[in-house]
């Protein structure tokens, strides 16, 4: 009899033990888990956003023909034809992931040759203005260039950006808000 209630005794202990170290290993293997489903939905993002800058830039490097206000709005042909602006473009590229993007901003601008003959190069807006450059989300800056004024064989810029907004910010110690700033260039065709 006593030996059964040793037997007894010893196997709940053991079930309590097992419990704990269950718990433990659980909660260190989810954090293992969500961490790797964070990273790899931050390079999706990262991805999508690049190839988007990439087809925008293009998209306005064979649009030059476009007005001026073709990176913000879409334009209609004399055929009854719409093309999408540039922007537009851009986010129809992104597939729907900018919306995991807080503060999502697309600019399109002519890219200053000077800045990339420099080491390292510097992608850059085309000023008005020598030595000034305008800040390429800023439409009303007076020493900006109109995307479309690109000179043959220059290049033609599409920038993306925003922030990446964490799931779990908390539990896998990482910030919550990650800056992403994305730039594709194209050569102008015009």
């Amino acid at each position: 009899m006593i030996m059964k209630m040793t037997r007894t005794y010893l196997s709940r202990r053991r079930k309590g033990a097992s419990i704990v170290e269950m718990a433990l290993v659980i909660t260190v293997l989810s954090m293992l888990l969500f961490g790797i489903f964070e990273y790899a939905r931050f390079l999706f993002v990262m991805h999508i956003t690049h190839n988007a800058a990439r087809d925008a830039a293009r998209y306005a490097a064979v649009n030059l023909d476009k007005p001026s206000n073709f990176d913000t709005v879409n334009f209609t042909n004399a055929s009854g034809v719409t093309f999408l602006s540039i922007q537009n473009y851009a986010r129809e590229r992104m597939g729907g992931v900018q919306g995991q993007l807080t503060n999502f901003q697309v600019a399109v601008y002519p890219v200053d040759n000077v800045g990339l003959y420099l080491n390292p190069p510097v992608i850059r807006p085309k000023s008005k203005t020598s030595g000034t450059y305008p800040d390429p989300f800023n439409p009303s800056d007076p020493n900006r260039v109109p995307w479309n004024q690109a000179d043959y064989t220059e290049k033609i810029a599409v920038t993306i950006r925003g922030q990446f907004r964490s799931i779990l910010p908390s539990l896998l110690l990482m910030p919550a808000n990650i800056q992403i700033q994305i730039t594709g260039m194209s050569t102008a065709e015009g």
